[in-house]
């Protein structure tokens, strides 16, 4: 059972699973120029109350010419061919088989500050604290011998060190694997941000949320400009591309009358490529609203039609790039600036080179009364901030208006709040964890599994990871709703199903029409008889046998899928070939 929060009498929190107290010891390294090394020294243990031990080095242990500061310990270490595993961000497993081996977790994308480690002599879950979006996490190997850590990054803050780095180490009992891992994660997640709550909880508040629940999510972009990804060009005003309809308001209110009639009960339609520019055209500008796919007048015809249906009806906008081409771009001013002064810029889209919003000068100038206009075009639901909770909170050194990533993230946050109070949710995806208390869904958890399925090279990043386990979903599957990967969104073949129906996943589509149609009613009457499980804790996820997996919930039900091309029995219920059951409450 859980404990009652001191900060919220009616928020339960998770008990933090069995662990064996057995000493840890742990080393500082800083690194200079070119990786000399320029300090090093033993860190002190200190025991904490929930059993971990922390490891502390702090901004005044940093010394001159620093450039990176690493925690190691040797639990952290293997040898190649030993059982066990490494793991780590959303549960990527690395087996110990290699004699050579460099992966990087870049510090953008560590949505989940945590690694893991099962090896025969120890069993442990460490979390990092301070300076959360300054650190890789690194996993080598040199002559087969493995060591995993992670380095803050001092030398590329932009800005002070302004917080200590620790480690904290949960040593775990022998026998225990990525189950109990993730729910060491879990207890210490709700343990320390008093924001994040289970579903059920939010629903009691928010009842609405019980409908986004039962819904299959729908995306639908209505107007974009051609996008060339090779083409790093700053568009303006007079040079920027025409703008195309791809499908009017009223075209995609058709298609949701034909899913009703077609017994799609719950549909949850995230709407796109409506703001000024079209989809990606003239961030963060919203306003004035594209016409071609019917201006606002069919943007209330399709809220209001598609509300009429029972379905939830709400808009997309991107606060996360800025566009040479927007109206709101202010010389360059709304854009996050290096220490160097350069604009930072994180690809190619629609409008363009896209550079970084900086989202505190947005916040303290346009972006709260943006929000307010576009909630009155009549969206409701969980407004979707496209990558929002993907990346990591964007620095900016504009000595007007500067802010590192800790006072972005504070921002961030607010945001959230906002489209809270405004359309009744907020969405994003991935979910870098700090936006755990605030994002009510993500489209999708990660994309390392497509990443895998479609690596070319051996040497490609999505080679050296063997093998996914649903660390997420085991964490925090009844705390926001989400779909695994990318490679399980759109109409699935059976053996990408078979994967969303295992991490326990919500159906999502880019876009209704006639070529998808009938697969998205095929996946409605699927997810109909899952829904239910949306909002209850995943508690175990087992292989019990080769290539047959099953799937345990906190509320007494479970589901075994088998891969295998032999039906498969279990507790007497026989599951089909390459299929999957849902099995009662015992």
């Amino acid at each position: 059972m859980g404990v009652r929060s001191a900060e919220s009498p009616g928020r339960v929190l998770p008990p933090m699973p069995t662990l064996a107290p057995r000493p840890i010891t742990a080393r500082a390294v800083m690194r200079g120029e070119k990786n000399a090394i320029v300090k090093e020294f033993d860190l002190v243990p200190v025991a904490r109350a929930d059993g971990g031990v922390a490891f502390t080095v702090k901004r005044s242990d940093l010394v001159p010419g620093v450039m990176a500061v690493e925690v190691r310990s040797p639990i952290a270490t293997a040898k190649k061919d030993e059982a066990g595993f490494a793991l780590s961000q959303r549960g990527l497993v690395f087996d110990f088989n290699k004699d050579s081996l460099v992966w990087m977790a870049h510090r953008g994308w560590i949505y989940m500050p945590y690694y893991a480690m099962k090896t025969p002599r120890d069993t442990f879950i460490a979390i990092m604290e301070g300076m959360r979006f300054e650190h890789d996490l690194f996993l080598k190997a040199e002559n087969g011998d493995y060591a995993m850590y992670p380095s803050w990054n001092i030398a590329e803050i932009g800005f002070p060190p302004y917080e200590d780095m620790t480690v904290i180490f949960y040593r775990l009992p022998q026998e225990a694997d990525y189950n109990e891992m993730a729910k060491v994660y879990r207890s210490y997640k709700f343990a320390h941000d008093p924001a994040v709550r289970t579903l059920k909880e939010r629903i009691k508040e928010r009842p609405e949320l019980q409908t986004l629940a039962d819904s299959i999510a729908l995306r639908q972009s209505h107007a974009s400009k051609p996008w060339d990804p090779k083409n790093k060009t700053d568009f303006t005003p007079e040079t920027e591309p025409p703008i195309r309809t791809h499908r009017t308001y009223d075209e995609t209110l058709s298609y949701l009358k034909q899913l009703k009639e077609a017994g799609v009960e719950n549909v949850a339609l995230c709407v796109a490529g409506w703001q000024t520019g079209g989809y990606d055209g003239r961030c963060p500008a919203t306003f004035p609203l594209e016409e071609g796919p019917g201006g606002e007048a069919g943007i209330r015809r399709l809220c209001e039609g598609g509300r009429a249906l029972g379905y939830i009806i709400d808009g997309h906008s991107n606060y996360t790039d800025c566009f040479t081409c927007s109206p709101l771009w202010d010389n360059g001013n709304i854009a996050c600036l290096s220490p160097k002064g350069t604009r930072e810029f994180n690809g190619v889209w629609s409008g363009g080179k896209a550079y970084n919003l900086c989202l505190k000068n947005a916040w303290e100038t346009f972006l709260p009364g943006d929000l307010e206009k576009i909630s009155k075009l009549g969206f409701r639901g969980c407004h979707y901030v496209d990558v929002f909770s993907a990346v990591q909170p964007y620095r900016c050194c504009n000595p007007q208006h500067p802010a590192n990533k800790k006072e972005q993230m504070l921002v961030q946050i607010e945001v959230a709040k906002r489209c809270h109070e405004l359309f009744g949710g907020f969405a994003s995806e991935c979910c870098m964890d700090h936006m755990l208390g605030y994002v009510d869904y993500i489209n999708y958890v990660c994309a390392p599994m497509r990443a895998k399925r479609q690596a070319k090279s051996p040497k490609a990043y999505a080679k050296q990871v063997d093998r996914f386990v649903p660390f997420f979903e085991l964490a925090f599957h009844d705390v926001v709703l989400s779909n695994p990967d990318k490679i399980t969104q759109e109409v699935l073949d059976q053996d990408h199903n078979l994967l969303l129906v295992e991490y326990g996943g919500r159906p999502i589509f880019y876009g209704i029409g006639k070529g998808n149609f009938n697969g998205v009613v095929k996946a409605w009457q699927q997810f109909k008889g899952l829904r239910h499980l949306m909002t209850e804790e995943m508690v175990s996820h087992r292989e019990i046998a080769p290539d047959v997996v099953r799937v345990d919930y906190a509320n007494g039900e479970a589901i075994v899928v088998n891969r295998t091309a032999q039906p498969f029995t279990v507790d007497g219920v026989m599951v089909p070939v390459k299929d999957f059951k849902l099995l009662g409450k015992r």
